[in-house]
């Protein structure tokens, strides 16, 4: 056996020692104290509140002015009706509470016995009949809800009313016309065309190209009266020969399509009905209402007692012509009859306008513009007359919901205000009798647009009033 040296024996004892010391010195080095955590907490709370504080005033910073203003307006309104409605409840909840607590006689009572002895699809907790109450608050929540939903509503932005029109300035005149211009339309694509005692129609880009120059020209064989654009770049023309031709304008444009021997005189007037059926008018004092695509005459209108020099559809769908013989009529197209017959003029009416308000107005030789009001679909009544150019009122339309436009054998284009029915501003146009206005949109200007016996077509662009202080 070997034998132990007792000397090892202390070393080894004394090694065991220190490291048992060793060891108690590490755990007493990593024991915090109480205070200390709480101390270092608290350090800890306070770097995340400083950082969170920071991020805030960053966005902060980055949102604007008006923003942020209108932001936390938006907030604190929110939070204090959140905050009334959520202490109507807690209001309610205590009254609930306390009847629990005293004891309502609308309460059953129940023993043990008749409790344990519930059905199990009836073992749910008894409810108190507060249903007054629940009424209550159901109406106090509908006012919250309510008034959050007022509240919410004058937050948003209202729309900038429409910029008032000061003027409008002739900026193009467009020449290549041989002979007086007589009749002016707005195709679909955005350009106009315009027809012309020289056999010709003329289609011109009066937006993106900038020359005064047409795109196109379409030659007929008589005198353009009138022009309908019945689909996109199909054009019906009704002409001096009594023909009513159709031109598609993406074609070579050396023929027409198909041509329809309309009637006994000139064609003077074509109008679309809907997406199968127009309308022609003319001088041999009869309407006649086709089909677009077989050209069958489908029905034929007779009432006037001289030619037809106005067409027009109605809102109701009904078709309203003026006549040389002072009169104006309303029409049914299915069934072909006249409704009405409005008198009031004293001569010739020779032109027929409906406002976006449903209100007709009708130009004559007798050079007053006259207001028709509908009593119903099928009754109209004259309402008022205005009285401003010096010779015979040729055409008419609208600008815009403030206004609509006039033209005339004296040379002018006269603007009125609608509703006041005054002369806002006079146009000294052409040199001779206006033919035809149209109005539309460019960009963010109106725009009107002449024609005249003067052989040219202008461009008209508006001017409006400076803001105030500017």
């Amino acid at each position: 056996m070997g034998c132990i040296d007792a000397s090892d024996g202390k070393k080894r004892k004394i090694k065991i020692n220190k490291a048992i010391t060793q060891s108690k010195n590490d755990s007493n080095n990593n024991i915090i104290l109480p205070k200390e955590k709480n101390e270092k907490e608290k350090n800890i709370k306070e770097e995340e509140n400083e950082k969170e504080k920071n991020i805030k005033e960053e966005k902060k910073d980055s949102i604007p002015e008006s923003q942020l203003e209108k932001s936390e307006s938006v907030n604190k309104k929110e939070i204090i009706l959140e905050v009334e409605e959520q202490s109507i409840k807690d209001k309610e909840n205590e009254k609930n509470q306390s009847l629990l607590k005293n004891g309502n006689p609308n309460i059953e009572i129940m023993s043990d016995n008749q409790e344990n002895n519930r059905n199990e699809n009836e073992n749910r907790e008894e409810i108190p009949d507060f249903n007054d109450n629940d009424k209550n608050n159901d109406n106090n929540n509908d006012d919250i809800n309510k008034r959050v939903s007022e509240e919410r509503s004058n937050l948003k932005i209202e729309e900038p009313p429409e910029k008032k029109i000061k003027n409008f300035i002739n900026k193009r005149t467009l020449y290549g016309h041989n002979d007086k211009v007589t009749s002016l339309i707005k195709l679909m694509s955005g350009k106009i065309a315009t027809g012309s005692y020289d056999n010709t129609i003329r289609i011109w880009d009066i937006i993106d190209n900038p020359s005064n120059v047409e795109d196109k020209m379409i030659k007929e064989n008589g005198y353009i009266f009138t022009i309908l654009e019945f689909e996109k770049d199909k054009l019906l023309v009704g002409t001096s020969n009594n023909q009513i031709n159709l031109w598609d304008l993406n074609s070579d444009l050396t023929s027409y399509e198909y041509s329809i021997n309309a009637h006994a005189l000139w064609v003077t007037c074509l109008i679309k009905i809907d997406n199968k059926r127009f309308a022609s008018s003319s001088n041999d004092s009869k309407i006649k209402i086709w089909d677009y695509y077989t050209h069958e005459c489908l029905k034929e209108l007779n009432g006037h007692t001289d030619c037809i020099l106005s067409l027009i559809i109605l809102k109701s769908g009904n078709l309203c012509t003026g006549s040389a013989d002072n009169t104006i009529k309303i029409w049914d197209t299915e069934r072909g009859e006249c409704v009405i017959t409005l008198i009031g003029h004293e001569k010739w009416v020779k032109c027929l306008y409906e406002l976006d308000c449903g209100i007709i107005l009708s130009g004559s030789d007798d050079r007053s513009i006259k207001l028709w009001k509908a009593e119903n679909e099928n009754n109209y009544e004259l309402f008022h007359t205005i009285v401003g150019h010096t010779r015979a009122v040729r055409t008419l339309c609208q600008i815009n919901k403030e206004y609509f436009a006039s033209g005339s054998f004296d040379n002018t284009i006269k603007i009125w205000e609608i509703n006041t029915w005054k002369c806002f501003l006079t146009l000294e146009a052409h040199n001779q009798n206006i033919i035809g206005i149209i109005s539309f949109n460019m960009r963010d200007n109106k725009m009107i647009v002449s024609c005249s016996n003067d052989k040219t077509v202008k461009v008209w662009e508006s001017e409006y009033e400076q803001d105030e202080g500017k």
